[in-house]
């Protein structure tokens, strides 16, 4: 099929997935051979383009913490209750938001082990 087009009764020019190649199904990504970090990848660089926009702006930590929420949250939940994030990713996730958090200082304040305690308990 992949040289020629055809292939009994289907029609032509119809694609089919090569091997490690995801399949996106009702927005899970599906394959033989599929690598998880490939599949996070376009989420991962939506994530950072979308946070870098709402750098330019004097954000306070308080509207930090809203946007972390709406965006970090927001742009990961789904993908991971269907996909599951390796752990890998999940460590660049939390790079990328302690970045923003921070103004990517190397020396924070406050520990990111603080900041993600609940809000009742004194984190933020």
């Amino acid at each position: 099929y992949h040289t020629t087009g055809r292939w009994r009764n289907y029609p032509q020019n119809v694609h089919v997935a090569k091997e490690a190649e995801p399949v996106r199904i009702l927005g899970a990504f599906f394959g033989n051979g599929v690598s998880d970090i490939a599949v996070w990848t376009p989420k991962i660089d939506k994530l950072v383009s979308a946070l870098e926009r709402w750098k330019v702006g004097r954000t306070t930590l308080e509207g930090k913490r809203h946007v972390s929420q709406m965006m970090v949250g927001g742009m990961t939940q789904f993908l991971t209750d269907v996909q599951r994030m390796p752990t890998t990713v999940l460590k660049r996730v939390n790079k990328i938001m302690r970045n923003y958090l921070w103004d990517d200082k190397h020396n924070t304040p406050v520990s990111m082990a603080h900041m993600c305690t609940p809000f009742s308990k004194g984190g933020f």
